[in-house]
């Protein structure tokens, strides 16, 4: 989190994908734009313990989040504008916390 001048705290580290990847393990927000499937979104293999990583999507269309260095049993479907997980890197791997909806 950033303070902008006269606009409170905003947050500037954020990137936008649209294609199935890995993510970097030091962008705070991530928010997927499209469609991805097939390999899906995957969380970075390590990260400094403590590192959140939140991923957001704009789009009603699916957006596949894989279980690969989760927490997660099988992997997460993010189907709704506002869908998010919220990721921490507890030092072996993320634990995943997703919105209910």
């Amino acid at each position: 989190l950033v303070q902008g001048a006269g606009a409170g705290f905003n947050v500037n580290s954020i990137t936008t994908v649209s294609a199935a990847g890995t993510l970097d393990s030091t962008t705070f927000l991530t928010v997927a734009t499209a469609t991805i499937g097939g390999g899906g979104i995957v969380l970075p293999a390590s990260a400094d313990t403590g590192a959140v990583k939140i991923i957001m999507t704009t789009t009603d269309d699916d957006v596949l989040l894989k279980n690969t260095n989760a927490s997660l049993a099988a992997d997460l479907t993010l189907t709704n504008k506002g869908d998010m997980a919220i990721c921490v890197w507890n030092g072996s791997k993320w634990i995943v916390g997703r919105t209910l909806g």
